[in-house]
């Protein structure tokens, strides 16, 4: 029997566009970097990681930076969602994401603005053409170059710009798939939109966990933005952790992120770089931390895909 599935996964897709890795990866000659086996407690199983990038060069002191808290209001919310050209009054925040959910009914479809306390960050959603309950066809997507300049006039329009982003990956977005009963691959597989993603530096690093796109969807209708960009200001400076701490660190699954075990059977790491850290949009955050990225290839149920993982560098952290 045909059977849809859908892949409702926006917060995911935008992390994942956000945490690629900015640096230089150095590669060492085989037999360098032996496969160093989770430790048991770590709670992965039979997972096995091996390492075949050089750490990077580490300097006296990196700069530490502090958020600006956010002060929302509902007047806020809805100047916001004014941007956009919504009306409506915001529900109450959320005690636990710190969210403020407006949603214009006038619409058709529905449109909806929410706006995080916690954070500051802003999502715009129209659900029923970002998230379509079925696609029988291929959606006209614009170019990638198309779409660059369709997000950017839409951000000037609404104001959401900001100075310090770069678009860092313009590609497909969320994706919708048909398959049939027992096979192995999709019958037919949509690329339903396409999402114009964009990344920021401070202090010449790359910031991983911020999360900003813009999503476009059939005939090149802006169907979705996700705004996470906490302002910082420097403050002081933090001496880091050496890269082999951090990677004994990995092993044992002492992250910045939740650890879930034993998803993986073999996990190759090809690149190690120091940037930043910022939190998801529901979690109040006090300070931006430096972290080394680990990335390269995990193998799960025998067919790659990209890894990323996030600890903490600096000393005492």
């Amino acid at each position: 029997m045909d059977g849809l599935k859908m892949s409702r996964k926006i917060g995911a897709l935008v992390c994942l566009a956000l945490a690629i890795i900015v640096g230089c990866a150095w590669v060492l000659g085989p037999g360098q970097a032996p496969e160093i086996p989770l430790p048991a407690g770590a709670g992965a199983g039979e997972t096995m990681f091996s390492l075949t990038a050089e750490f990077p060069e580490v300097r006296d002191s990196y700069t530490l930076y502090r958020v600006v808290p956010a002060a929302i209001t509902e007047e806020q919310v809805r100047e916001v969602a004014e941007r956009f050209g919504l009306s409506g009054e915001p529900g109450a925040m959320n005690k636990k994401t710190g969210e403020f959910l407006l949603i214009d009914a006038s619409k058709d479809p529905e449109e909806q603005v929410s706006v995080y306390a916690h954070s500051g960050a802003v999502a715009y959603h129209i659900p029923d053409l970002e998230l379509p309950t079925e696609v029988t066809r291929q959606p006209d997507l614009p170019t990638d170059a198309e779409a660059e300049k369709i997000a950017l006039a839409f951000l000037a329009k609404t104001g959401m710009q900001s100075p310090d982003a770069r678009v860092v990956a313009v590609g497909a977005g969320q994706k919708q798939e048909v398959w049939k009963a027992g096979g192995s691959e999709p019958e037919v597989s949509y690329d339903v939109t396409k999402a114009v993603r964009f990344g920021r530096s401070l202090d010449g690093l790359p910031v991983y966990g911020d999360e900003f796109a813009v999503i476009l969807g059939d005939g090149g209708k802006v169907v979705g933005l996700v705004k996470t960009w906490r302002e910082a200001t420097p403050d002081g400076n933090v001496s880091l952790r050496s890269p082999r701490e951090a990677y004994e660190d990995l092993l044992a699954a002492r992250t910045v992120r939740p650890h879930v075990g034993g998803e993986y059977d073999q996990i190759t790491i090809e690149n190690v770089a120091i940037g930043y850290w910022m939190e998801p949009m529901g979690i109040v955050q006090d300070l931006v931390r430096p972290v080394y990225a680990f990335s390269g290839t995990a193998i799960r149920g025998g067919a790659p895909e990209p890894y990323v993982e996030y600890v903490f560098a600096d000393a005492g952290g």
